[in-house]
């Protein structure tokens, strides 16, 4: 009953290091309350997009089979099943809607006529009460998922319809509207496919790290290397395309999104994110030999997990540090007590996933004789 709480040395640790972190992130915070939110607000991002992510790919393969999916089952359910802990993380975020957002300024809005034509959409009440849809609808998802049985495949048809609407709405509430005025048509499937791909790496890189003999099968590693290949060019044609339409366009409403982030220092974590998560895993992913060697897979899964949330650090706090590259120690300690948190209750799930010890499907069994 107890399978989910940790139980190793290293598991209490982490725990520990992470709430002492979130300890001094709430005292560095209260210094300078907008900065430290902003940090908050990229990690809850982050370890929310892993979580989300994780339920859209278990519904993905409830429809389409495969074994690189039954390899990957239960470390993308344990990961879903952290929504509960981000259902907490999500508590200050909504109780601090002024400090981030403008559109919820009173001086604001009192200069701001556009703004205030908004406001039937951007205001507080309706903000939370999106925000606790969101959670209600992933949060049900996940419980069909995990107890639907005969109904799983038609509750996954819908629900990843669902989970594309919501993420491109919770992506639009959460970040896009930190700048009201700035709209873009791909920012919320670029975040969505994102999600998807921390997911997808996260999963490759515990399997690959793992002890199970089965993940050095080369047929099945290859597999899990295509299908990082496939999330890296979905991310990449997106963030491309979202990049190329407004540098056409060349609309101020537009392009003040990307000037912080193209023409100041912090176009250095730009290309880093470039590197990241296209150009290396790009190449790697391309040679055969490479991506069905389990080293060079947990590797490539590494630097992509590193990678996404290395960009949804760009994605959100550049616009409110406009002078250039600037780190504070928020933005470590709110990843890192948020971070292991997370990291403990996925733990615990995954070994409630294998205790439970669904049987292999022939296609798995075929990859491993």
């Amino acid at each position: 009953m107890t399978s989910w709480l940790p139980h190793r040395r290293l598991e209490w640790s982490v725990a520990i290091v992470a709430v002492l972190a979130l300890v001094a992130f709430g005292w560095l915070a209260r210094q300078s309350p907008q900065q430290g939110m902003l940090s908050y607000l990229f990690a809850f991002v982050f370890f929310t997009g892993l979580s989300v992510g994780a339920l859209a790919l278990v519904m993905v393969h409830t429809l389409t089979g495969g074994a690189w999916g039954d390899a990957l089952r239960p470390q993308w359910m344990a990961a879903a099943r952290t929504l509960p802990l981000q259902v907490i993380f999500v508590l200050p975020l909504l109780t601090q809607i002024p400090v981030l957002y403008s559109w919820d300024r009173a001086d604001v809005l009192a200069q701001d006529p556009l703004l205030r034509a908004q406001g039937w959409y951007l205001n507080a009440p309706f903000f939370v009460a999106r925000t606790v849809c969101y959670f209600v609808l992933w949060l049900g998802l996940l419980l069909f998922m995990v107890r639907g049985s005969g109904r799983r495949a038609p509750v996954a048809s819908v629900g990843l319809i669902v989970f594309a609407l919501s993420m491109l709405l919770a992506s639009t509430d959460w970040v896009m509207s930190l700048l009201p005025h700035w709209h873009s048509s791909e920012f919320g499937m670029m975040v969505a496919t994102g999600c998807m791909l921390a997911a997808a790496a996260l999963a490759v890189l515990h399997l690959t790290l793992s002890a199970d003999g089965d993940a050095s099968s080369p047929q099945l590693l290859g597999d899990l290397g295509s299908l990082l290949l496939t999330f890296v060019l979905a991310w990449w044609y997106l963030a491309f395309m979202q990049y190329l339409t407004i540098w056409v366009a060349d609309l101020p409403a537009e392009t003040v999104w990307y000037i912080p982030r193209t023409l100041t220092t912090w176009r250095a974590l730009a290309w880093l994110g470039v590197v990241m998560n296209f150009a290396l895993p790009f190449v790697v992913l391309l040679i055969r030999r490479a991506k069905r060697q389990r080293r060079w897979l947990a590797a490539i899964a590494a630097l992509l997990l590193l990678g996404n949330l290395a960009d949804a650090l760009w994605l959100i706090v550049p616009s409110f540090r406009p002078g250039g590259f600037d780190l504070r120690w928020t933005d470590l300690l709110a990843p890192l007590g948020m971070g292991g948190l997370w990291l403990c209750v996925y733990l615990g799930q995954y070994r409630v996933q294998r205790l439970q010890g669904s049987p292999a499907s022939p296609a798995l069994e075929s990859v491993r004789g």
